[in-house]
């Protein structure tokens, strides 16, 4: 009993025993928290980079569908020459710009993007707004260039080889 009695404090505090204080979380003394100012800050920040994010993002996106645009027009023009070389005849690939869409003769038509302004040079028009390059068996084109103006003012342009049907692409300005 007399151990426990030494031990025992009626309303005072142990010696050494851990206290609750606000130096030892690292608040300074009174200090409760944030105040209304600098959560509103930070708010503020977290604000600014989301939005930069976004922007970021979505300019990708639209970086994203002007590439694959591009790759289906000249994938187009391509399987346009390799039909022509395949079954030995002449195959054309059209360009109708009054319903905005170009294909292959005979296969299914693939929209232009209302971003997008198309022009030609060499290029024949077989009617009133259809534009047509053909590519023959023997490799050979009727051969011009395409123009594709973006909105932001970006310029691609695919050239086809009158001779040979190469199809190559170049950006002129980004």
């Amino acid at each position: 009993m007399w151990l426990y009695d030494r031990w025992k404090v009626k309303g005072r505090r142990l010696k050494g025993a851990a206290q609750p204080s606000g130096k030892r979380l690292g608040f300074a003394s009174g200090s409760k928290g944030f105040t209304l100012v600098e959560l509103l800050v930070v708010l503020v920040l977290i604000g600014i980079f989301s939005s930069l994010v976004f922007v970021s993002v979505a300019g990708g996106i639209l970086r994203s569908e002007e590439n694959r645009f591009i790759q289906s027009f000249t994938q187009t023009l391509i399987r346009a020459r390799s039909a022509s070389l395949g079954r030995g005849e002449a195959v054309r690939f059209f360009i109708d710009g009054e319903s905005r869409t170009f294909c292959v003769e005979g296969l299914k038509r693939q929209n232009i993007p209302e971003s997008i302004k198309v022009e030609g040079e060499g290029v024949g028009e077989v009617e009133p707004g259809v534009h047509a390059v053909t590519f023959y068996p023997d490799g050979s084109s009727s051969g011009g260039e395409i123009d594709l103006k973006w909105e932001g003012g970006r310029l691609d342009r695919i050239v086809i080889d009158k001779f040979l049907g190469l199809i190559r692409m170049e950006r002129i300005s980004s």
